[in-house]
Parts: C-alpha cells; sequence; structure tokens
C-alpha cells in the first residue's frame, strides 16, 4: 500500500484497467492494480466501478435515474439478505 493519491484522472484510469482486467479473468492484476492504493484511493476506484455496474444494469443509462437506482438498490439489498438466509442454520424452532 502506498500514502501516495492519484489523481482524479488516475484514479478513472485505474477503475478501467480494473475492468479491463476482471473481463479477460486477469485477477492477479486486479489485484496488483489494487493493492498499491491507499484506503481513500480503493474506495473511490471501487465505488466507480460500483457506480458503473449500476448504470449498465440500469440499461446503460449514466447516471441512472433515481427511481432505477432506488429499486436496484432494493433488489441487491434483497439479493444479499437472501444469500445470508441460506447460510444460516436451521434453528429447529420446536
Amino acid at each position: 500500500m502506498s500514502e501516495e493519491h492519484l489523481s482524479a484522472d488516475e484514479l478513472g484510469d485505474r477503475v478501467w484497467a480494473v475492468l479491463a482486467a476482471a473481463a479477460e479473468d486477469r485477477g492477479q492484476d486486479v489485484s496488483e492494480l489494487l493493492v498499491t492504493l491507499p484506503w481513500d484511493d480503493l474506495v473511490t476506484v471501487v465505488l466507480g466501478i460500483a457506480g458503473l455496474s449500476v448504470g449498465f444494469m440500469a440499461g446503460g443509462v449514466f447516471p441512472p435515474p433515481e427511481a432505477e437506482r432506488a429499486r436496484l438498490a432494493g433488489y441487491f439489498r434483497a439479493l444479499v439478505l437472501e444469500r445470508v438466509a441460506g447460510r444460516e442454520p436451521d434453528r429447529g424452532d420446536g
């Protein structure tokens, strides 16, 4: 991890570089692109990737309309709850 922060343009480049590496299933390259970032820059890159994902899931609209963002957020929350519930042991209330 480095203490040197990237510029906004460099962070944008890093977002696209991570996406390119992921598209080619190059996990080690993704790791290298992220491991050197200070925490604030890492959060910015992750948020950039997530924002692009939300935009694409909203039909390629950037930025997505607020109602679509709210719908997707609800969908993601429900998905997380479903996944967590699927891993919880049966409590056997009886």
